[in-house]
């Protein structure tokens, strides 16, 4: 319970956030940047531009919301206690999982097609190295990504990576990496923590240039959500 309490003193009230909702029928997970409302803990508020909140949300299951906190990624795995409208729901926290994270380039919530493959591609589709898992960024940063992939993957494992930019003409940049973290943080899903070990300086300063991107993007957003039309 400490964690929740330690999360619920440092997020403030109208941060940007990022919300993972189960939908209706076992479909696709939809990810949302939405604005955080505080209100008495264990219970917050998600408030959504308008028309994001999926009509086929699933309130019966539970949903992971990540925030970061002075640099640092925090997922709470959080129950919906109820929908308000259509652009508000009101949650219980359940749980908080934290990831340790690098702070010399800053990270910005960002939700983008990733892929791992082994570094040394295997030559047979026999091999038993012959893998490769698709998932998406939670977060991002020119030094590493935080990403939710369906399966597990072991920490300090080499990768190949190759990241969709998730802004301008969406390029792909390819990158060799290791796992600095991995974490179940509900059924089929994954949080695993890369940082970049090679990567190109001119891919570097496009991923830099995404997050600056990013980060206008959200400030607008939360402008939007408070000062409606």
């Amino acid at each position: 319970m400490q964690q929740l309490e330690d999360f619920f003193s440092q997020v403030k009230n109208n941060k940007t956030v990022r919300v993972t909702l189960p939908l209706l029928n076992s479909g696709p997970k939809e990810k949302i940047h939405c604005i955080y409302g505080a209100a008495t803990p264990p219970t917050f508020f998600l408030f959504f531009p308008e028309g994001a909140l999926p009509a086929t949300l699933d309130n019966s299951k539970s949903c992971v919301v990540t925030v970061d906190v002075g640099g640092q990624a925090i997922s709470v795995t959080a129950e919906i206690a109820s929908i308000n409208d259509e652009q508000s729901l009101q949650l219980k926290a359940v749980k908080v999982v934290s990831h340790e994270q690098a702070r010399n380039y800053f990270r910005v919530d960002a939700n983008t097609p990733i892929m791992a493959t082994p570094v040394n591609s295997p030559k047979k589709d026999a091999d038993k190295d012959a893998w490769h898992l698709e998932g998406e960024t939670v977060d991002l940063s020119g030094s590493g990504a935080l990403c939710s992939f369906s399966q597990p993957l072991e920490k300090g494992k080499k990768v190949r990576i190759n990241l969709t930019l998730p802004t301008g003409l969406m390029d792909v940049v390819q990158s060799i990496g290791h796992v600095v973290r991995c974490k179940k943080v509900e059924d089929s899903m994954y949080h695993v923590g890369f940082h970049f070990d090679m990567l190109p300086s001119e891919d570097r300063d496009k991923i830099m240039a995404s997050c600056f991107e990013l980060q206008r993007k959200h400030l607008r957003m939360k402008v939007q959500i408070k000062n409606p039309l």
